[in-house]
């Protein structure tokens, strides 16, 4: 059976996913994030273990609950920072952003620049470290992130979006 799609449709499923990807240093921010996460999960557990202990309860429960979530936590580290960095994908036209991720659902935004009313760059202590910043783009309904950019390439993208914006808000 032959689906008949519309012809909106089509343009969007022909659009190519956009071409520019994260700096691959943002693996080992991933991976940095999720290590302290884990070393959480063990500290947290560790003294849940020695409350429960203290109390006479059973400490079995706390152990196998911090045991779970690092199962969890491993697997997820062994497997979204890879995917997450192949998925990644954005691009900055003069009419809009465009930007393509996700690991289990891929998820994808295209920003209209005439609707974008704030751009920031901003650095956690893991960005810092390794050299990247983030750019947020906020919309009146909502923000979006390009998570892992080099610190000058992130700064001259805030710069390019801003500019950008303004000239598609004169020309409404």
């Amino acid at each position: 059976m032959l689906i008949n799609m519309s012809t909106a449709c089509q343009e969007e499923f022909s659009m190519g996913l956009p071409s520019h990807r994260l700096d691959p240093r943002m693996l080992r921010v991933w991976y940095a994030s999720s290590l302290a996460l884990i070393a959480g999960t063990v500290v947290v557990g560790a003294v849940a273990t020695l409350i429960v202990q203290r109390l006479g309860g059973p400490v079995l429960i706390p152990v196998a609950i911090a045991a779970v979530l690092l199962v969890i936590e491993l697997c997820d580290m062994a497997i979204s920072p890879r995917v997450e960095y192949a998925t990644w994908r954005y691009e900055v036209t003069p009419t809009e952003v465009d930007l393509y991720h996700g690991v289990f659902v891929k998820k994808r935004a295209i920003v209209p620049l005439v609707r974008v009313q704030h751009v920031e760059t901003k650095q956690g202590p893991f960005l810092k470290a390794s050299g990247l910043a983030a750019v947020r783009i906020s919309t009146a309904g909502e923000s979006f992130e390009i998570p892992g950019l080099a610190e000058d390439d992130a700064n001259m993208l805030r710069d390019r979006v801003a500019e950008l914006a303004r000239l598609a808000k004169e020309d409404v």
